[in-house]
């Protein structure tokens, strides 16, 4: 797992767990190229974004399923973007700048999701939909029965937030032969999901052509229930875990499903014909939320991590932090923090794997990096940062 995480961190800057419409082209794909052009040239070469790089492949140990050696299984030749260029063809930024030469330092003020302004919660929720129900023309997304047959390979259009919803499953299912997967579990928890926001947040922004969008938090540990579980935010629910007509998210569908399978990526349309479900506080081994107490204990913990990196190790902050590490008091519970939280939604969020379904989930993880991390995460507990 650790070799795993080095060969991400390793990685070019230009291409993420996703894949590029161009590179998904038969050309592409055969010559295993992934250089598109940005304004007429590979890259952006001509315009001393980028260039296209060749990589030798980064040697793993054998290795039964292929995202443990992302992205040489479908790619060797990249963009490698200069300075603060980015992206999968050098056409955006680095999250942090913003202009046409990616030289102005862009500074959000993130705010807890009860504070929005009527027009900033309308601009969320807006923005949210219009993710969900345009395709994206940038991205698509793999679907295959067996990852280890190429004939079952196949890359379907998809909306921006489905985009997200798969990145999610796709890094969150275990690796065959491991029973680990890449999100959770180990170091990379905090950070993958960092880049995983900030990925989202700047994608909306192109898609608008508004650079103030911000992902807001919502901070569980102010109510002991779910406050934002009504139809001024992401919809109540009834008995059965549907949500309300009235609110726009009960019209969402779930585009992965649970599954056992590390080698399949079952996601396809087929499953749009199920609903998100959510009963929050209906399991009585988890009907409770984090406390700011549970928080202050957690950032307290000083090291990071310890070995053997994984979710039965103790005095780990990361490990507090995802809530695998229960602190033993009255409530007797079965999970804490990050888990907790997935646990007490009780329904479709409460599967880690396709938890990202429900979209509270955004609001639910952006409280983490705002307040759950401390400043050895570089993840700022101020709700200002650059993104």
């Amino acid at each position: 797992m650790l070799q795993f995480v080095m060969l991400l961190l390793l990685l070019p800057n230009s291409l993420d767990a996703h894949f590029p419409k161009p590179c998904t082209t038969d050309e592409a794909l055969n010559t295993k190229t992934c250089c598109p052009e940005w304004e007429g040239s590979p890259c952006g070469v001509r315009a001393g974004r980028g260039e296209c790089d060749s990589y030798n492949k980064i040697q793993t140990t054998d290795y039964i399923d292929y995202r443990e050696n992302w992205p040489f299984h479908f790619y060797d030749s990249l963009c490698r973007c200069h300075g603060n260029f980015d992206g999968f063809d050098c056409g955006l930024c680095k999250h942090g700048f913003k202009g046409h030469h990616c030289n102005i330092t862009h500074t959000t003020e993130r705010k807890e999701i009860h504070s929005l302004t009527e027009e900033e919660k309308t601009k969320f929720f807006n923005y949210l939909e219009y993710s969900k129900t345009n395709i994206s023309s940038k991205y698509s997304i793999l679907t295959s029965n067996d990852t280890s047959k190429e004939s079952t390979l196949k890359f379907i259009n998809a909306s921006l937030y489905d985009v997200y919803i798969w990145m999610h499953y796709y890094a969150a299912k275990p690796l065959k032969g491991t029973g680990r997967n890449v999100a959770h579990e180990g170091p990379a928890f905090p950070f993958w999901h960092r880049m995983f926001l900030l990925f989202f947040e700047r994608e909306v922004r192109e898609m608008t052509s508004d650079d103030s969008f911000f992902i807001p938090y919502w901070n569980w540990t102010k109510s002991d229930h779910c406050d934002i579980c009504n139809n001024d935010y992401f919809g109540e629910s009834d008995a059965t875990g549907l949500i309300s007509p009235q609110s726009q998210f009960s019209k969402w569908k779930p585009i992965c499903d649970k599954d056992n399978n590390s080698l399949g990526i079952i996601c396809i349309q087929d499953l749009k014909e199920n609903s998100i479900l959510r009963n929050p506080g209906g399991d009585p081994t988890s009907n409770t939320l984090p406390t700011s107490s549970d928080v202050q204990k957690t950032i307290e913990v000083s090291e990071y991590d310890v070995r053997e990196y994984n979710k039965s190790v103790k005095h780990s902050f990361r490990n507090i932090l995802e809530g695998y590490d229960v602190p033993q008091d009255f409530r007797q519970l079965n999970s804490a923090m990050h888990n907790l939280v997935h646990d007490y939604f009780n329904g479709t969020m409460s599967d880690v794997i396709t938890a990202v379904n429900d979209t509270s989930q955004l609001c639910r993880q952006d409280f983490r990096r705002v307040d759950g991390c401390p400043s050895r995460c570089y993840i700022p507990r101020k709700q200002r940062y650059h993104s």
